[in-house]
């Protein structure tokens, strides 16, 4: 009955964290004698990484284990951030990451709390971000507004773009976010007088990817 009792925890565990549940509660000991996942490909996008590797036969395996860290440290210190707990899944696809990042992988198979020594180890990096807008310029329209004009960014997937400010060579900060890709006009009447205002744009798709800054535009409000 207890060993029951033990089983049907683990699989509560293995079902939670294949789910998206609480990653890392389960604690694993090392079995060399597990086979593990053999040749991993990896397919590296913009904001993902997605991985394949081929069927696993052996019996003896009840899912795997994927980890991930820092290219620079030891493999050691590197955290789990997902749990299949189905030996015939071949997919895994890591969606927090970051564009132009590079990022370390390992992959282990477990059985009943035992888990396989770790792959090779797996380094990647994401693409870089498209670019964004290749025109953007600003124009004075009256002592207390700028105008900001652009052409509209030939990736269909974008869907607004971002305005950024500097305020007498000051550091970026947020000023609006405009909705529509064709939609390119932005007036800035929160000026003043005697100072200078710097702008750039930041495009960004339906799926929250964001581009490169564009090229900045100024103007000095007398």
């Amino acid at each position: 009955m207890k060993k029951s009792i033990l089983i049907v925890s683990i699989l509560s565990l293995m079902v939670l964290n294949n789910c998206g549940g609480i990653k890392g509660l389960m604690t694993f000991t090392t079995d060399p004698k597990l086979v593990n996942v053999g040749k991993v490909n990896v397919l590296p996008s913009i904001d993902s990484v997605g991985f394949e590797w081929a069927k696993i036969t052996d019996k003896n395996i009840q899912g795997i284990n994927i980890y991930r860290g820092d290219p620079l440290q030891s493999v050691n210190s590197f955290q789990r951030i997902g749990t299949i707990g189905n030996r015939y899944a071949t997919h895994f696809v890591d969606t927090h990451v970051e564009a132009d990042n590079t990022y370390s992988y390992i992959f282990t198979t477990f059985y009943m709390g035992r888990e396989s020594l770790p792959s090779e180890r797996i380094d990647t990096r994401t693409l870089a971000s498209f670019a964004s807008v290749p025109f953007l310029k600003s124009y004075k329209v009256s002592s207390n507004a700028i105008k900001l004009l652009w052409k509209p960014h030939s990736n269909a997937s974008v869907n607004s773009y971002i305005i950024h400010r500097s305020v007498d060579n000051q550091r970026w900060s947020f000023v609006s976010r405009i909705d529509g890709r064709l939609m390119v006009e932005y007036i800035d009447t929160f000026v003043g007088a005697g100072h200078s205002y710097k702008y750039r744009i930041v495009a960004q798709s339906y799926n929250k990817i964001l581009s490169t800054p564009s090229e900045s535009t100024q103007l000095i409000q007398i």
